[in-house]
């Protein structure tokens, strides 16, 4: 199933019920959701605006990544189950450059420079699920790359497609005309597009103008239905030409003790993933606050999620006193209403 909505500003609220049900289209062999008027060349039937597009549950094939090996739990990743492998103190038997008692620790993770203790670190019994947020304009080799990356992880493809480019020029809906077609459906059951036909006037003046409103569209028509997010649940934002590995977002599923919010480094690279950027010292690196949990996006962001690329300076120029519990998160989630002030200082577990 594909989902897609329209977030002009002419249909759709932001103070929707998030507790309505799902409705939807049928067209053809893919179940649809479709709110645009102006788009009705594309034969789908139009609905009222829905204000759940997908319900997230936890994925049968989740467990799959832990493995009982003796008397012990350990991370498929990383567990090399070989004999005469040597093991972790007290743990699984790890392959090179994995480390921790259930060899769930990557290698590059093991030597980060990070705020919090390595020591601190405990593999989950339940993964959190994990929302993948990305404008779209015509970077399909960089998308089909990331569903091909990181659909073992990712439990929604939250994508922003516009029929206007970042400049203001008009242009068809390329990627959901693929997707209606049949394309990438090895991952359509976690697929939703959120449709922008709009371009403002300050968006031409301004080029962060369109860039904060194609992301925080993805938060307040994309996030905002999806059903059945948890608190602790991850949101990872990224542009098109920005892949994280499926080793981080992984290690992020299945891992409590680190701290939020939590910033990727990137290799820069032109034309292919082996030809690097090159800078003082080795190759050019960009850092980004990319990862946030679901009642960092609600609470702090408040859905405006472009805020995340600048989370720290965000969070020093706002008070926060409130810490989220799992009943507040909830009802906040379903009336759509949050506290003035919050934290987020505890999550579910």
């Amino acid at each position: 199933m594909i989902f897609a909505v329209d977030v002009s500003t002419a249909n759709v609220s932001t103070t929707d019920d998030l507790s309505a049900t799902l409705t939807h289209a049928e067209n053809g062999t893919h179940a649809m959701v479709w709110t645009n008027s102006d788009m009705r060349n594309y034969g789908l039937q139009n609905d009222s605006v829905p204000s759940i597009l997908l319900n997230l549950t936890d994925s049968p094939f989740a467990t799959s990544a832990l493995r009982t090996f003796g008397n012990k739990v350990c991370f498929v990743d990383g567990l090399d189950d070989m004999s005469g492998t040597p093991v972790t103190d007290g743990g699984c038997p790890c392959k090179t450059d994995w480390f921790g008692a259930a060899c769930s620790i990557p290698g590059f993770i093991h030597r980060s420079r990070t705020p919090w203790s390595k020591d601190s670190l405990q593999l989950r019994t339940r993964p959190r699920r994990i929302v993948h947020a990305f404008p779209f304009n015509i970077e399909f080799d960089m998308t089909e790359l990331r569903f091909a990356e990181l659909s073992e992880v990712v439990d929604v493809f939250l994508i922003l497609e516009s029929n206007y480019t970042a400049y203001g020029t008009p242009k068809p809906l390329h990627l959901l005309d693929r997707l209606r077609k049949g394309a990438y459906a090895s991952v359509a059951d976690k697929v939703v597009v959120v449709l922008l036909d709009y371009f403002p006037p300050a968006a031409r003046r301004d080029g962060w103008v369109a860039d904060a409103l194609h992301r925080n569209h993805l938060g307040t028509h994309g996030l905002r239905r999806l059903g059945g997010l948890r608190a602790d649940d991850l949101l990872v934002l990224t542009d098109a030409d920005e892949l994280p590995r499926r080793e981080l977002l992984s290690f992020l599923k299945w891992h409590d003790g680190y701290s939020e919010p939590v910033t990727v480094s990137y290799h820069w690279s032109v034309f292919s993933f082996y030809w690097g950027v090159p800078a003082p010292g080795g190759m050019k690196m960009q850092e980004t606050v990319a990862v946030v949990t679901v009642a960092m996006a609600v609470y702090l962001f408040r859905y405006q999620i472009y805020s995340i690329r600048s989370a720290p300076r965000f969070m020093m120029q706002h008070a926060f006193d409130i810490q989220v519990s799992c009943a507040d998160f909830v009802w906040n989630l379903v009336t759509g209403k949050c506290p003035v002030h919050t934290t987020v200082a505890a999550v579910c577990k």
